[in-house]
């Protein structure tokens, strides 16, 4: 722990925060002061963090921080924001990735730095779980010198640092939509698909999984056109009519079906002269 580096403060003691705070201090930040609406919360964050971390109420964490990260739910960061009164050079940073720093215009308006550190990475559980933020990727953005400290931090977590100055923020945290919570709605999806078949749904989930395990790994190692197998790859007209159909019985798969088969043949390597039917099937 580095004693003589800003004092870092968590205001908000949800699923990030229970990952995000450990991850700092084990990287040797100072995070000395952790707050939550929910006393327990604040409680198991401060226990999650460290000897050197403190629950305090939010007020404390205000007055006390040098670098204070809200990690509150996005749609009540400006609120948050506006509640306290900030320090000039104090430095305040919200972790959604819809939001951009006018989220934290309060802040700025005392002249505070406002600042986003936004790791792409999934916390499904309140359960600390710091070795998640090992290898992810962080967008960060921040006033003058704070984007510089995030990108630190980031590394020092051995994280990966990219910048979201000048990013349409809403159309990039669609892009971790699709990449991260629609993932799990193709797994209901398919489990439906599954139980629809006449297999029982207590498998579906045990059985799929090694499919999406290594359909992800594909994906994440190859280009989307090495990745891709089935019959859209193959141009196999027949399979998909046959999918269509007995899914004609289920209108809401059908449709999802319909929908991801024209965003596969977006890039898909068929040739024209299979792409046709294909075309043709949906609609």
């Amino acid at each position: 722990m580095n004693a003589n580096g800003p004092t870092v403060a968590i205001i908000g003691a949800g699923r990030t925060a229970m990952s995000l705070g450990p991850a700092l201090s084990r990287a040797g930040y100072r995070v000395g002061l952790v707050a939550s609406r929910d006393a327990a919360s604040a409680a198991r964050l401060s226990a999650a963090t460290g000897p050197g971390t403190v629950a305090v109420d939010a007020a404390g964490a205000v007055a006390g921080g040098d670098i204070v990260f809200l990690t509150v739910p996005g749609g009540a960061i400006a609120s948050e924001a506006r509640r306290w009164t900030w320090r000039a050079g104090q430095a305040v940073v919200h972790c959604s990735g819809a939001l951009g720093l006018e989220a934290l215009a309060a802040v700025r308006n005392a002249r505070g730095l406002a600042g986003c550190l936004h790791p792409l990475q999934t916390f499904p559980s309140r359960e600390p779980a710091p070795e998640r933020l090992a290898g992810a990727w962080c967008g960060v953005e921040g006033d003058g010198s704070l984007e510089e400290t995030l990108r630190g931090m980031v590394t020092a977590m051995v994280a990966r640092p990219f910048s979201l100055a000048g990013v349409d923020r809403a159309t990039y945290h669609a892009a971790a939509v699709f990449a991260s919570n629609f993932v799990v709605a193709l797994m209901a999806a398919a489990g439906r698909a599954w139980e629809a078949a006449g297999l029982p749904g207590e498998l579906a989930r045990e059985a799929l999984a090694p499919l999406l395990l290594a359909s992800a790994s594909n994906a994440a190692a190859l280009p989307s056109l090495a990745a891709l197998s089935g019959p859209v790859a193959r141009g196999d007209a027949g399979t998909v009519a046959g999918h269509l159909a007995a899914l004609a019985a289920e209108p809401e798969l059908r449709a999802l079906y319909v929908e991801l088969t024209r965003e596969l043949l977006r890039f898909a390597p068929t040739d024209p002269v299979a792409r046709a039917p294909l075309l043709e099937l949906l609609g």
